[in-house]
């Protein structure tokens, strides 16, 4: 097909510019309101279900694994004050009244040493109950115990578990401590000591299979904390004596070098009065804002000869460079060149090309040439020489300011070290000042030797079992599975970032969605689907779209329609094979151009080869336009398949080729449909956008990703492409009614289900 030379590069219908669509917000009464979330919960019943069954089932196994334990406790209150000799600072200080001291005597009771002394206390080395060595052999149920298949290496270390049974090669004295090891694991893991409310009291908490057991151990943990205090305090004031008299001699010999190491270093350096380096810090300040104003002369010099530079290698006259372009003898000498030209034509049109005014023209404008031509070179002499000189400049600057750093770091650097000198001689004197005094006030004093805490109540043996609470555990497994299990189920929701109803798409874009095309079940294709069921919900769906497209456009139906979508695999080509086929059949005259000549597939809907196609019709290689249309037997509808894309024929797809290509068939038939590849993914989409009377964008129900959709719109807004709305494809009914607040009635449909349909 034979086409003009030059065509008018506009659209067949201008295309409309509209407004970035508005930002989504969630209204009040629909997605944030209770009726909402009940909606949302509802459709994962199944998953709440099964979550709320098995938390509950394992609650319950649970509670009934777990052997019932008593529950008794002691209770101590901590910082209790006591008498002093003097009233000077103790030695060994009060517990103070604050929550983390109060939190760290909590840690002493639990500590391996109090533990240890509870056990010889109340020889639990003979109760079975702590001591894993005296246990009997376990049941059947300990099968079920992921501990039984360690090794022993690792029980060994576990709190709780025997010992390896192959210990020939340990001595008596390990094993023995190895058994107590395990035996304090064991005391400890039944033993919780926690503070009561903002107070001052701890509360000793035992667990134990046996009442009596329980009272013993929470009694014997606060008596064994009330004794360790005592004896923490006669071995610190022992310890507090020595370490005064050690640390006051090592001082004195400390403050006596510190005080020499100062008067020498003195004496050394002459550093009686410091040196003033204020003189060599204003020229770095000064010699910093030369070099500051340097560098950006430097780079403005730079940035101009590069310009230069860079239009030069890329082929452009250097008459090109705005520096060039700036100078008034440039501009003179291009109007004289101007006005030489004039002339020229002028009296080459009157008189032969030999005449001597003829040949004088021409020789002016030479010469005229050859001062404009000078003039560029000596303009680009002077921006390399200004480049040179600037850089000369700026690395003079930049020297000389490494030079005064150097200068300034080595004024200061004996003074430096003076300072720090005196500051050790004057921490050395210090220190021992306040040793000598502590040493005046501690000797001869008798502190009294009594704990900072007070047992104020006493464990009784417990009555009724305080572990475990059954019913509660199960109450709380049901409460915790309904919970996790809608936790998910919300999470689900909040993480989904596809469209799901009509008004989601339609807040975000501000486009209009123009038809709903529910998915089809079974071994019968879309397209063919269109001929055998004529009024189905699926053809109803296309015709609905069709429509839609018609009254897009207020003056005229469009006659070109663009099928984009954000991404692959939205349906685009079954939806136009279908649409096509559908409206062909209904006796339009439609007509479908395959322009994806990256993945085309319209040709394998129908059917045809790919052959000769759009490719080869941008390139005037068949002789006729028929030659690249193939008619659809059962409907009626034509098309041009995409054919084989050379890089020429990728260069014509966005220029005004085949826009005389649309122009040229429009006249031939009712509508016109191209199918493309992705926004995302094809450029020349954008391009084609514009040649269009309109653009349908297609997302997929539940799969496409909100912030592709948004990403591709933003690029055809840009492009002032016309988009008509969107067509929502493979929409599942039964989710579509769980999702939306209008039910949409499938129901004389079912016998089609059976098979998704491919739509990639």
């Amino acid at each position: 097909m034979a086409l003009p030379d030059r065509f008018n590069p506009q659209p067949i219908h201008p295309p409309v510019a509209y407004a970035p669509p508005p930002v989504y917000v969630p209204q009040q009464g629909k997605e944030t309101d209770f009726f909402d979330t009940l909606r949302k919960l509802w459709r994962h019943r199944g998953t709440i279900f099964v979550s709320t069954f098995v938390f509950t089932a394992a609650a319950v196994l649970v509670a009934r694994q777990i052997p019932a334990h008593y529950i008794a406790d002691a209770r101590i209150l901590v910082g209790v004050p006591t008498a002093r000799a003097l009233n000077i600072e103790a030695i060994i200080a009060d517990i103070s009244p604050d929550a983390e001291r109060i939190q760290n005597e909590s840690y002493v009771i639990q500590s391996r040493d109090v533990a240890r002394s509870v056990i010889d206390r109340l020889k639990l080395k003979d109760n079975p109950e702590f001591n894993p060595v005296l246990r009997p052999e376990p049941g059947w149920l300990t099968y079920l115990d992921p501990m039984r298949y360690l090794p022993d290496s690792i029980k060994a270390y576990m709190p709780g578990q025997k010992a390896p049974k192959d210990q020939a090669d340990v001595s008596p004295e390990v094993k023995a401590e190895q058994e107590m090891n395990g035996i304090i694991d064991t005391l400890l893991a039944k033993v919780e000591v926690t503070t009561l409310g903002r107070s001052h009291v701890l509360n000793i908490e035992a667990r134990s299979i046996a009442p009596d057991t329980a009272a013993a151990v929470a009694n014997g943990f606060g008596q064994a904390y009330l004794a360790r205090q005592r004896s923490d305090k006669v071995e610190a004031g022992e310890e507090v004596e020595k370490f005064l008299a050690d640390r006051i001699a090592s001082l004195r010999d400390q403050v006596e070098k510190s005080d020499r190491a100062v008067e020498e270093y003195r004496r050394a350096n002459n550093l009686y009065q410091g040196a003033s380096a204020s003189v060599t810090a204003q020229q770095m300040t000064e010699l910093n804002t030369q070099l500051i104003v340097a560098q950006t002369a430097k780079a403005e010099a730079d940035s101009r000869l590069g310009e230069a530079q860079a239009l030069r290698r890329t082929g452009v006259d250097n008459q090109s460079v705005p520096q060039v372009l700036q100078s008034p003898v440039v501009q003179q000498l291009k109007a004289q060149q101007a006005e030489a030209d004039r002339r020229l034509a002028d009296l080459s049109g009157s008189l032969g090309p030999q005449h001597p005014r003829v040949v004088g023209a021409k020789a002016e404008i030479a010469d005229i040439r050859g001062k404009l031509n000078a003039e560029v070179g000596r303009i680009i002499q002077s921006l390399q020489h200004e480049a040179r000189t600037t850089n000369a400049r700026y690395e003079a600057l930049r020297q000389n300011f490494s030079r005064l750093q150097g200068q300034a770091g080595g004024v200061n650097e004996k003074s430096i070290r003076l300072n720090a000198l005196e500051r050790d001689a004057t921490v050395n004197r210090n220190l021992l000042e306040q040793m000598m005094s502590r040493a005046k006030e501690t000797v001869g004093q008798d502190l009294l030797q009594k704990p900072n805490a007070k047992l104020i109540s006493a464990a009784a043996p417990p009555t009724q079992p305080g572990f475990p609470p059954k019913t509660l555990l199960v109450f709380l497994g049901a409460v915790a599975g309904a919970l996790i299990g809608m936790a998910y189920a919300l999470l689900r929701e909040g993480v989904d970032r596809t469209f799901r109803r009509a008004d989601q798409i339609e807040s975000l874009t501000g486009l209009p969605v123009l038809a709903m095309i529910p998915t089809l079940r079974g071994s019968i294709t879309p397209i063919a689907h269109v001929l055998r069921k004529p009024v189905s919900p699926y053809s109803e769906a296309l015709r609905k779209l069709h429509i839609g497209l018609e009254l897009s456009e207020a003056a005229q139906s469009p006659k070109t329609v663009l099928f984009g979508s954000a991404v692959p695999g939205e349906g685009k080509t079954v939806l136009v094979a279908s649409m096509g086929r559908m409206l062909a059949s209904h006796g339009r005259r439609i007509l479908m151009i395959d322009c994806d000549w990256r993945n085309p597939r319209l040709h394998k809907a129908f059917q045809c080869q790919n052959r000769n196609g759009l490719a080869e019709l941008l390139c005037d290689q068949p002789e006729r336009i028929e030659d690249c249309i193939f008619t659809d037997t059962l409907s009626g509808a034509d098309l041009i398949p995409s054919g084989v894309f050379t890089p020429q024929a990728m260069r014509y797809l966005t220029t005004d080729r085949m826009k005389m290509i649309l122009h040229a068939l429009a006249p031939r038939y009712d509508m016109i449909f191209l199918d493309t590849a992705p926004v995302l993914v094809g450029a020349e989409v954008l391009t084609l956008s514009r040649m269009v009377d309109k653009v349908a964008f297609v997302v997929r129900w539940g799969d496409t990703k909100r912030d592709a959709v948004m990403e591709a719109m933003k690029d055809l807004i840009e492009v002032n492409a016309d988009v008509a709305g969107i067509a929502m494809t493979r929409v599942d009914p039964k989710g579509y009614r769980s999702y939306s607040y209008s039910e949409l009635n499938y129901e004389y449909e079912r016998p089609m289900l059976a098979k998704p349909v491919n739509w990639s």
